[in-house]
């Protein structure tokens, strides 16, 4: 009794470790892509969640985001709030996998140190804190092994209603959940072949599988088209590098350090052996214990490697419900086996378990210090402040005359941009010029004046540029500064008609024309100046300059652009030169003034105008 009192107590324990250790920073790092997706697609009906699943060819099923929208309802959309759910699941994975290796006849020893491997381990963290199916699809495929085991040794009718459903469950959370079922028919039936007495749960174990398929056939036959027809947009290695990959991640995570994880995977794989080969030479349900052990990492890894042939859809990821074959087989390598305990050989294979085990341990706790501290190993990428750039080149425009393009279809900056701005997809789909030269041309006749576009390298979607260069064919590049992991450009047209200036320079250019938009916008927001140009270009000497400066109440320069002036603007198109004005900029009034100058001249450079100016002013603005 006090025995169990013991292991009871350290479970909660290590229950309560792996809650800390996943709730800690749990909103701190921005939704990824996926997450972005995820959310989007849970704010719909139930009925919705189903119908857009099938017609985007979403390539999960759809019982995560049902629970999404259950609990989004409850306790909102938060980062922390929509990771939450999977931190429960990932929690409860802990509790199952505990549970199922005391089904297996493995000592409390062993199932402890595997709920402890996964309440540490740096790869369950990771996907406890994003807001996917990972999480659930790994517990549900616990809880099925669990109640399987335990409904064959036990053959109650609450065991085998409940197996059904949770199984039912586990396949409408991740499609690659049938893989364990598979590993499951496999390690059952191949025992009722090879033992007698176990036999007579066949038939039992035979209409369990029946039922699972009749529930899960009509699902199966809706989205059909997605299990033939999805393309994947990851990899398809060999296998060796597959398992190197998958045995690496399971052990140091997805933030584990490039150069070690071969010899990472190479430890685990070792261990692994070694914890193998302890349980073949135990008793009758260690052996057993190792078949469904190695069926259940086996089978996944094998079957999504395979499935990666001819379309690139392999993913650590999608391994995630074979991960506590591991950990358990990492843990069997030091456990004790009464019958050779005393061989020096077994000793000796323990010590180099326990050994390996440490060396594991100790790199993923750099793995997880990394996760939590290191920006090169996050989630984020930027979101939060491409959102704020997003408000500040917006400012002061007409939302109707602003639109936002992203060179690649990703949902996530929607999240965090909660503005009224418009956006596109830029190529519209996959490398798709023609597209792209439409919806410009739409956003032309729309009368968009100006367009935002965040730039990343996405060969996949926009592989040659398609989105910058169709754009400069009708815009004008105005700024052009990093965000986050992203380029971000604004391009701009001016308005319809420029305002008459009429000022004419000594040296033959005139002003003609200029607009300065928007003319009220907060601190931060972009400027665009449009000017026209026309008069003589003969007292131009090509090294003149044009500097657009703003300037205060006092005529202190708060912000200016310099540009070569091309002689060719002389009697050419408008050219549109942006300004992108100081964050700690006060309110009040400025002034807007443009200057000639030539830089290679000794003394005052500036050109005059015919009536003595040294510049010319354009137009006056209001900071909120």
């Amino acid at each position: 009794m006090r025995r169990v009192l013991v292991s009871r107590l350290s479970l909660l324990g290590l229950l309560l470790v792996a809650f800390a250790l996943r709730v800690y920073r749990l909103g701190y790092q921005e939704l990824r892509g996926d997450e972005a997706f995820g959310y989007f697609l849970s704010r719909y009906s139930y009925a919705d969640i189903v119908r857009r699943t099938l017609s985007l060819q979403e390539p999960h099923p759809v019982a995560a985001y049902f629970v999404s929208r259950a609990w989004m309802a409850w306790a909102g959309d938060s980062e922390f709030a929509l990771r939450f759910v999977g931190l429960c699941w990932s929690v409860l994975a802990v509790a199952l996998l505990y549970r199922m290796a005391c089904a297996l006849g493995l000592s409390r020893a062993v199932g402890m140190l595997g709920a402890a491997l996964l309440a540490l381990s740096p790869y369950a963290i990771w996907h406890s804190q994003d807001a996917r199916m990972y999480n659930m699809s790994l517990a549900l495929t616990l809880a099925s092994t669990w109640l399987a085991l335990e409904a064959v040794r036990r053959p109650r009718w609450r065991y085998w209603c409940a197996y059904i459903l949770v199984s039912w469950l586990a396949l409408h959370t991740h499609y690659f959940a049938a893989f364990i079922l598979v590993a499951q028919n496999v390690f059952f039936l191949g025992q009722a072949l090879l033992v007698a007495h176990t036999r007579r749960h066949v038939w039992q174990w035979l209409v369990a599988q029946a039922a699972i398929v009749v529930l899960y056939l009509p699902w199966l036959s809706a989205a059909r088209s997605i299990l033939t027809t999805y393309g994947g947009n990851m990899d398809s290695p060999t296998f060796g590098a597959a398992l190197q990959r998958t045995l690496s991640v399971f052990v140091a995570g997805e933030s584990g350090l490039t150069q070690v994880r071969v010899l990472a995977a190479g430890i685990c794989g070792v261990v692994m052996l070694i914890g193998l080969t302890r349980l073949l030479v135990g008793d009758a349900r260690t052996r057993q214990a190792a078949a469904l052990l190695v069926l259940y990492l086996a089978v996944p890894v094998m079957a999504t490697w395979l499935s990666s042939r001819n379309r690139p859809i392999f993913n650590e990821r999608y391994l995630v419900a074979a991960v506590p074959a591991c950990y358990l087989l990492l843990a069997a390598a030091i456990s004790p086996i009464h019958s050779v305990r005393r061989a020096a050989l077994w000793q000796g294979l323990k010590a180099l378990g326990i050994a390996g085990l440490t060396v594991l341990l100790f790199g993923a706790s750099i793995s997880l210090y990394r996760y939590y501290t290191d920006p090169a190993y996050s989630k984020t990428l930027g979101w939060r402040e491409l959102a704020r750039a997003v408000d500040r080149f917006s400012a002061g425009l007409p939302v109707d005359q602003v639109r936002v393009a992203e060179n690649f279809p990703d949902p996530t900056l929607w999240y965090y941009y909660r503005g009224s701005v418009d956006h596109l997809v830029l190529p519209p789909a996959g490398r798709d010029q023609a597209g792209t030269q439409r919806e410009v041309r739409g956003l032309v006749d729309q009368g968009v004046r100006r367009v935002i576009l965040p730039l990343k390298s996405m060969p996949w979607w926009d592989n040659a540029d398609i989105a910058a260069t169709v754009l400069a064919q009708e815009y004008t590049l105005i700024d052009e500064k990093p965000v986050g992991a992203w380029q971000v450009q604004v391009y701009t047209r001016p308005s319809q008609e420029l305002m008459p200036v009429g000022t004419a320079f000594k040296e033959g250019p005139i002003l003609a024309a200029a607009a300065v938009e928007p003319t009220e916008l907060p601190a931060g927001g972009l400027l665009a100046v449009h000017t026209r140009w026309a008069g003589s270009r003969d007292g131009l000497t090509g090294s003149e300059k044009i500097t657009v400066q703003v300037l205060d109440a006092q005529n202190k320069l708060v912000a200016q652009r310099d540009e070569g002036f091309v002689p060719a603007a002389v009697g050419g198109p408008p050219v549109t030169y942006g300004i992108l004005l100081p964050q700690e900029a006060s309110p009040g009034t400025y002034r807007v003034i443009a200057v000639l100058y030539r830089p290679e001249q000794v003394g005052p450079g500036r050109l005059l105008t015919s009536d003595g100016s040294d510049f010319v002013s354009l137009a006056t603005i209001h900071i909120r």
